[in-house]
């Protein structure tokens, strides 16, 4: 359990750590290439150390197809981008439901539809999925819509296979900067891919999946970006902890736009250094006023800032408004905040409104799924007295180094039993 003091006065700088989201689908691929590419900026979190560790085992259990059956598989979402590889050195993969992610329903149908059109035969039980190669990518192919994992899954598949001689076209692509982080990789060890900005991609094919040892020697090593939603956590923190300003640095400051938008309708004091480096304090928080935003696929404002954001709304003058376009009931950590005294009021499952500012107060709270972690930090330095957490392993899913990066700013945090 993490126990977390009111923290106020908080100085210094932090250091962002590489992107978990951009880290796990490249991760994943570099399992395709026979000399793997060394990945500079991998962050240290559960997620990346589960996904390599599942792949190591499946590896050496597997045989006639890729077995990824294993309980580790069920313990977060993405262990389905090992998929691709399956079906590139097996031809068949067999995989059981994956997890680790509770906001309610995240379907997989875009996800198959995508391997479906790229060749790819699904059939399912109650217990698990097997997908199988059984033909070649259509020319054309339209996703269902902007699905992250989709996109990555497909184009990570597509690259090193080598069962098509023709152009393909993919269209209503997300286009978020793990996304582009992703191709930037698959481009670098041999991948002919074009993302246009009308969300689509041209792919030419390719010989990685042949020739991959020699691919791999001309571009050994690979840096995974930044990781913009850590910087947004940040950011955050720093706009709502009394009297503090902090300096953001390793940071690419072009991926958070729409966070300054909203952050200028709050009155939240920041300023752009250079490409890298965010200055913000909470020197106005008094004057914060209440905004009316919404979460939409990138560029629009990501939807894993949603609850850190919505958090430091909690001190805004008058009614709040956050309509969660992507995601059913993502407000389970709104109960939490009211465990706090905070004053929100969910309308229905994608419209929730935070009322005045609020006097948070501390108390026990969860950290309910991976995006809660971040607001749970934000709300316990704003609440006056101790807050306990549970379900804090949650929050070392997403955020590295969490502890001593929080400590190292004057945040007094600690891990109890």
């Amino acid at each position: 359990m993490f126990q977390i003091e009111y923290s106020s006065k908080l100085k210094w700088e932090i250091i962002i750590s590489g992107s978990k989201n951009a880290a796990l689908p490249i991760v994943a691929a570099n399992f395709c290439i026979d000399n793997a590419v060394k990945l500079l900026n991998k962050p240290n979190i559960k997620d990346v150390l589960s996904m390599e560790s599942l792949a190591t085992s499946a590896i050496a259990k597997s045989k006639d197809y890729f077995d990824l059956t294993d309980d580790l598989a069920k313990k977060f979402r993405a262990s389905i981008l090992l998929i691709p590889f399956g079906l590139i050195k097996y031809g068949k993969v067999k995989f059981v439901w994956s997890g680790g992610c509770n906001i309610w329903k995240r379907p997989l149908d875009m996800f198959d539809d995508a391997l479906v059109k790229a060749g790819i035969k699904v059939t399912q039980t109650e217990e698990h999925k097997m997908f199988e190669v059984v033909g070649t990518p259509k020319k054309n192919i339209m996703l269902q819509g902007f699905s992250v994992t989709a996109i990555e899954a497909l184009l990570t598949y597509l690259a090193f296979a080598n069962n098509f001689d023709y152009e393909i076209n993919i269209y209503q692509v997300a286009i978020e900067p793990h996304v582009r982080n992703l191709i930037d990789f698959l481009n670098s060890v041999g991948a002919n891919i074009h993302l246009n900005v009308d969300h689509s991609i041209v792919m030419k094919p390719s010989k990685i999946a042949v020739q991959s040892s020699e691919v791999a020697d001309k571009k050994n090593e690979f840096t995974i970006i930044a990781d913009y939603i850590e910087a947004g956590t940040y950011f955050a923190i720093w706009a709502g902890a009394d009297d503090s300003e902090l300096t953001i640095k390793w940071c690419d400051v072009d991926d958070l736009s729409a966070l300054y938008s909203v952050a200028t309708k709050i009155w939240i004091d920041f300023k752009i250094i250079d490409k890298y480096t965010i200055k913000v304090n909470s020197k106005n928080k008094k004057n914060y006023q209440a905004v009316k935003f919404e979460t939409r696929t990138y560029p629009w404002f990501p939807t894993d800032l949603q609850s850190i954001f919505w958090t430091l709304l909690t001190q805004a003058s008058w009614i709040s408004k956050i309509f969660e376009t992507l995601y059913e009931w993502r407000f389970n950590y709104l109960t939490e905040l009211e465990n706090l005294w905070a004053k929100i009021e969910i309308l229905n499952p994608h419209e929730a409104i935070v009322i005045w500012p609020t006097k948070l107060k501390g108390g026990y709270v969860s950290s309910t799924d991976l995006r809660c972690g971040g607001a749970m930090i934000l709300a316990w330095i704003m609440a006056q007295g101790t807050t306990n957490i549970m379900n804090e392993d949650i929050i070392a899913r997403w955020y590295d180094d969490i502890i001593h990066k929080l400590q190292s700013i004057w945040v007094n945090i600690k891990t109890v039993s």
